[in-house]
């Protein structure tokens, strides 16, 4: 398992970190990163709900206005496979400017919807690898 910290939601006011070693959650204003040095110093929450809710109250925003970020079920440093509310996946680069597919907006993200993980999986890295070609 991982212990790197990664961001799963972004709203333009707030973010929420998953902190793996801490076995929780924090959140911090938009536009400032949270890392191994720095998540000591944010409001941690021991659930992915309790984090929203508590940035959500903090922030001032309402909490039915904002998206489900899809869960991430496979990442490493070039891509994240998603899995969709109707059980299918998809992959997103993690380059990517698209930002992180919510259940609102999974229906726009460009590209092939997957019924396997492992598809998902497969598919990302011949896209980078066809990327990398000269």
């Amino acid at each position: 398992m991982s212990d790197r910290i990664t961001k799963v939601f972004e709203h333009e006011d707030f973010a929420i970190w998953h902190v793996p070693q801490a076995n929780g959650y924090v959140y911090e204003a938009a536009g400032i990163a949270v890392d191994n040095d720095s998540y000591a110093d944010c409001p941690f929450e021991s659930t992915y709900d309790d984090a929203l809710n508590a940035a959500c109250e903090l922030y001032d925003v309402e909490v039915g206005s904002l998206s489900t970020p899809l869960p991430v079920v496979y990442s490493n440093a070039l891509f994240k496979v998603y899995q969709t509310p109707a059980g299918e996946y998809i992959h997103v680069a993690c380059d990517d400017a698209a930002g992180t597919p919510t259940d609102q907006s999974v229906q726009a993200y460009p590209g092939e919807v997957y019924k396997r993980k492992e598809d998902a999986v497969i598919a990302a890295f011949e896209q980078d690898l066809a990327a990398r070609r000269p």
